[in-house]
């Protein structure tokens, strides 16, 4: 076998290292965060910490599937998955952030919408889903995306 041969391998297993490494740091930098906020009594910081890295796992994970790295937009995933991920994505942050701030009616921080979007933010779909897709819809123009 030649050295060719062995490229894509080496590629990807640099990937899954690439992969473990970001998790590590992510999970140090998550503890220190959660450890201040337990010490100040300050959620937020928590909250924006899990979106930043929901999307960083997101725009990683892209890495991996994109082929070729000219620009090569895909409009309908940018506009119809990329962008309304994102918004969901950032919209509990902010709502929270604002709630704590006192900015936000009472109306709308007890509204259902709110527990919902905590219900679907907990999970970090919204912000991964986020991250890959806008890498894939720049750079992976695939029809049958």
């Amino acid at each position: 076998m030649g050295k060719a041969s062995w490229a894509p391998y080496v590629k990807k297993l640099l990937w899954v290292i690439g992969l473990i490494i970001l998790a590590s740091i992510c999970f140090h930098f998550d503890n220190q965060i959660q450890q201040k906020a337990n010490e100040q009594f300050n959620y937020i910081p928590v909250i924006w910490t899990k979106l930043f890295i929901s999307l960083m796992f997101g725009l990683y994970l892209s890495l991996i599937l994109v082929k070729r790295w000219s620009v090569s937009i895909n409009s309908s995933l940018l506009w119809c998955v990329a962008v309304p991920c994102l918004l969901l994505s950032i919209s509990f942050p902010v709502l929270v952030t604002l709630a704590a701030a006192g900015h936000l009616p009472d109306v709308i921080s007890s509204s259902p919408v709110i527990m919902e979007l905590q219900k679907i933010f907990s999970t970090n779909i919204l912000g991964v889903t986020a991250g890959l897709t806008l890498i894939i819809s720049f750079f992976g123009n695939q029809k049958n995306l």
